[in-house]
């Protein structure tokens, strides 16, 4: 299963594009900070990351303020065919 879910503030966005389809794309930068349990320990996490929101997400996301944490729901997928770098891609966007 491939299923992300992350509370992260909007540090970074990209205007609103279409796709060739006339879907609308917004692509951004996640930032999270946060604290984790692993093997009993607590460990800090900071972190950002690439994302990308399709369809009434991307319109959505484009109303997203900078600096604004929310939960953000969605899966990991590669950049593209020829890239092992991960992309988050938005599907659920709480506030």
């Amino acid at each position: 299963m491939n299923h992300f879910i992350l509370t992260a503030t909007l540090i970074a966005k990209e205007a609103l594009r279409y796709t060739p389809a006339g879907l609308p794309v917004v692509q951004c930068q996640l930032e999270h900070c946060g604290e984790v349990i692993e093997d009993q320990q607590v460990r800090r996490i900071q972190m950002s990351l690439t994302a990308i929101a399709i369809g009434t997400i991307a319109q959505q996301l484009e109303q997203w303020p900078l600096g604004e944490q929310r939960q953000c729901e969605g899966f990991m997928a590669p950049q593209s065919q020829r890239s092992q770098r991960l992309v988050f891609h938005i599907t659920n966007l709480n506030t």
